[in-house]
């Protein structure tokens, strides 16, 4: 963390956003969508995050069965997304999507939304002068350069710009250790047919994984085994084998972890060749570009959402969103933990139109008071953390810091002073959050 430091603006605006993600591209749109002039900076080389660069298969939970909960902006670019692939009715609990699909259509909604978006931006630090951030350190092709701007919203993930801000954070287990990454890998060349009709006959891929590992003679000793989703006729994409052990906020380890996950894919797609109909000429055609991490850091905010809140399908004054995924602690490493993960999901799921809130107070960053937080890294416990994560729960709490940004910079840039009514309409008038 730097006071100032004396490189050149790369770029300057009202609403500053870190990464862009679902979380980072539901912000932008949101904060656009008020006239504030909006940047969006990232890492790779398009937008999506995990729903696109890590190659994750399915759209988790955008409703609780009963309604759209997440609102319009991670339900329409789904759908338009589902449209180029030809499916006209998008399922709102698990819905498969085409990532080259998925990655025009948020490139389309970003520019159409007036948003400034950079690709191949890392941030590297933040430049803060007592409780505001003035700038983002960012490496770009010509060097290290800033962004400034008024109001700052970190959808890193990893709830980098606001570790490098000094704000404090919590991190996995209360020994640091957190859930095991996955490199997910597609498939292609796949005989669907054969592989629905030996699933129908209860014959699926996890079916005979459990009964290889629980046999002791599965190609790796994993018991926690979430699968493979079809997105065409051909093809689909395996969320199989956890990297145990990884600290993804370890650069070596995270290194390693790439390198074992690309071997890893290799031995589950031959599982997939030798065990399971359908796959026998199948190829492996991929491995993600970017890890599929589950946890990091979270933030410490104004108000920690709980796994308490959870169970009592808590609401609250200043409720941005309500969400209603189950509590999925993936194990660190430990194999009884393995057994329980999907025992946990099951017995935490709630009934069809059961949902939670997620409160305001949630995304604001304690110590800095022009900076917000979307997505995973939230200020919340690892039970809550481990709902809130996924595709449509980054959106939800996304753009509602991107909302609250843009109203905080069209004033003294102090997020605590946002009219939480005014922003509640905003999200539940204009972006269709389910707000009761």
């Amino acid at each position: 963390m730097f006071e100032s430091l004396d490189v050149p603006v790369f770029h300057d605006a009202d609403v500053v956003i870190a990464e862009a993600g679902p979380a980072g591209i539901g912000a932008a749109i949101a904060s656009a969508m008020q006239g504030r002039k909006t940047v969006l900076l990232e890492q790779t080389g398009s937008a999506g995050g995990m729903s696109t660069n890590s190659l994750i298969p399915i759209i988790l939970h955008q409703g609780d069965g009963k309604r759209v909960v997440v609102g319009n902006i991670c339900h329409s670019i789904v759908r338009d997304a589902c449209a180029e692939m030809g499916i006209h009715e998008v399922h709102p609990l698990w819905q498969p999507v085409d990532t080259e699909a998925l990655k025009r259509v948020c490139d389309r909604r970003l520019l159409e939304a007036g948003v400034k978006v950079f690709y191949m931006i890392r941030i590297a630090d933040a430049i803060r002068r007592g409780n505001r951030i003035e700038a983002l350190l960012v490496a770009t092709s010509s060097g290290l350069q800033k962004v400034t701007g008024r109001v700052f919203v970190d959808c890193t993930g990893d709830g980098s710009v606001a570790a490098f801000a000094g704000v404090p954070f919590d991190k996995g287990d209360g020994d640091g250790n957190t859930m095991s990454p996955t490199l997910c890998a597609q498939y292609t060349n796949v005989d669907m047919a054969r592989y629905r009709e030996a699933k129908a006959r209860g014959r699926s891929d996890r079916a005979i994984w459990m009964e290889m590992a629980e046999k002791g003679v599965s190609p790796v000793a994993e018991f926690h085994f979430p699968g493979f989703w079809e997105y065409s006729e051909k093809s689909g994409r395996a969320n199989v084998g956890h990297l145990y052990g990884t600290d993804t906020l370890d650069d070596e380890q995270l290194t390693r972890a790439y390198i074992e996950g690309r071997k890893l894919a290799l031995v589950y797609h031959n599982f997939y060749r030798e065990h399971v109909p359908g796959f026998e000429n199948s190829e492996l055609s991929q491995t993600a570009a970017l890890m599929g991490v589950r946890e990091s850091r979270r933030i410490r905010g104004d108000y920690q959402l709980s796994g308490e809140d959870y169970r009592r399908r808590a609401s609250f004054p200043d409720e941005i969103g309500r969400f209603n995924y189950p509590i999925d602690i993936h194990s660190s490493g430990d194999v009884a933990r393995q057994k329980e993960v999907e025992k946990e999901l099951a017995a935490t799921m709630y009934k069809w139109g059961e949902n939670y809130g997620v409160p305001y107070r949630a995304l604001v960053a304690q110590e800095v008071e022009n900076l917000l937080v979307g997505g995973r890294c939230i200020s919340c416990d690892r039970e809550a953390q481990s709902s809130i994560r996924v595709i449509p729960g980054c959106f939800l709490t996304g753009q509602a810091a991107g909302a609250a940004a843009a109203m905080s910079a069209a004033g003294n840039g102090a997020v605590r002073s946002v009219d939480v009514e005014k922003l509640r309409a905003f999200l539940r008038d204009e972006l269709e959050v389910y707000l009761p």
